[in-house]
């Protein structure tokens, strides 16, 4: 559905002048992710306005979207697959909030999200079966997921010292998040190296 109403648009842009015609795959495939990506936006929002944590979410979204899109690690085989495993992480830092920051000791949220930094650090980027990455990229990816971790936790610092707990869990919890999925993925890729 999503690609036949990419394809119209792209049709669209190409009867218009917009897109040359020896374009049009690449547009098309541009338009198809930003469905996508509006779409899980919209849902997103929608969660966070219905769970009545928009902010928290929010949060969480500017944390996870910025680290994961460089730092790499496990993907889903399909764009429903991936919406609905985005929807479910959504759950994590909306429902796990209480019972953890109320009953886990800060020596031990502590301990995992040091974990969850240095398995950042030391894995990043991970590359994915279907996108191998070359040495240049590997570089840059690196650094730039080295970059966003380095802000990021400059940042719960902050937000942990103004005591603002659920917006702290938020980026926490992405963060470690992150990190869990960048061990799949490195899990997965020497499996099907192997």
């Amino acid at each position: 559905m999503i690609a036949k109403f990419a394809k119209k648009i792209n049709e669209i842009l190409i009867q218009k002048g917009i897109v040359q015609k020896e374009d049009a795959e690449l547009y098309q495939y541009g338009i198809e992710n930003g469905i996508v990506v509006a779409g899980n936006l919209l849902a997103s929002g929608i969660f966070g306005i219905v769970t009545g944590r928009p902010g928290l979410v929010l949060v969480f979204l500017l944390f996870y979207a910025s680290l994961r899109s460089y730092s790499g690690g496990s993907h889903c085989k399909s764009r429903i697959g991936c919406f609905l495993i985005s929807m479910a992480i959504l759950f994590i830092p909306v429902y796990t909030y209480e019972p953890v920051m109320k009953n886990v000791p800060n020596a031990v949220i502590l301990l995992f999200g040091v974990l969850a930094v240095v398995i950042i650090i030391v894995l990043a980027p991970v590359e994915s079966i279907n996108k191998p990455l070359d040495e240049e990229e590997r570089r840059y990816y690196a650094r730039v997921t080295h970059c966003i971790t380095a802000l990021q936790v400059c940042v719960l610092i902050i937000l942990f010292c103004l005591d603002l707990q659920d917006y702290f869990y938020a980026g926490y919890v992405s963060i470690v998040l992150v990190a869990v999925f960048m061990v799949m993925g490195k899990i997965a890729v020497k499996r099907y190296v192997q």
